[in-house]
């Protein structure tokens, strides 16, 4: 993949923080100085190759993800519109607003403050051999089980096989574009799944340990450890 393409990245952050609970949207939750938000969109702000940021964000929150991005000078994070009702129908809104130029667009979770440019480095450094989309990923240590709903063990799934998935994920903007035009929206976990639907083939790179997703009060406390390490 050429250096000289353009990248634009979603930031997905309309969700409703209830199991923070916050009295504001996940990603206005106070992260340091700043809201949560502030420190996924400045890391990919700083990026050389990010080209344009666009921001989904709760249904009236706009205009303050707007102020936010001025306050900490990420210029590039020019565009803030309202999600929708599912994490896919809010990451069909921020494609939407991406400008058709752009080649890649890598989607990441405002609940992902931490993101190392050298995570970037490799998500948009993994696109060969015909790859429609680049997704980092961690090995699981925990012993895995699939259980019914009753509770019961229906098998022990082998780990060498299985990954956890981080953001950001990267695709390639045509492929992405079609993936979530096609999808049930309703389903799809990531963005990932949407592009495997669609007959995408996607291929993985080293996650980064310090990339947690924020879900708990314990989660926000474990990555201002992280931030400040």
């Amino acid at each position: 993949m050429s250096d000289a393409v353009a990248v634009w990245a979603v930031v997905v952050a309309a969700g409703s923080g209830e199991r923070l609970g916050a009295e504001h949207p996940k990603a206005f939750v106070r992260f340091g100085d700043d809201p949560l938000i502030a420190a996924s969109v400045a890391a990919l702000d700083d990026h050389p190759a990010i080209d344009g940021i666009v921001l989904v964000v709760p249904q009236g929150w706009e205009e303050r993800a707007t102020f936010m991005a001025d306050d900490i000078g990420a210029g590039k994070a020019s565009i803030a519109v309202a999600g929708g009702a599912t994490r896919s129908d809010s990451v069909a809104a921020g494609v939407a607003e991406v400008p058709t130029d752009a080649a890649i667009i890598l989607v990441h979770d405002a609940a992902r403050p931490l993101v190392p440019a050298d995570l970037i480095d490799r998500i948009i450094g993994g696109f060969a051999d015909g790859a429609d989309g680049v997704i980092p990923v961690l090995p699981i240590d925990d012993t895995v089980k699939r259980v019914d709903a009753a509770g019961r063990v229906i098998e022990t799934l082998d780990r060498s096989e299985l990954r956890a998935v981080q953001t950001p994920q990267a695709f390639l903007a045509d492929v992405l574009r079609r993936a979530v035009a096609a999808a049930d929206r309703s389903t799809g976990t990531d963005c990932a799944s949407l592009v495997e639907r669609a007959g995408g083939l996607v291929v993985t790179v080293a996650g980064d340990p310090r990339a947690i997703k924020i879900t708990t009060r314990a989660d926000l406390a474990r990555a201002e450890e992280l931030r400040a390490c």
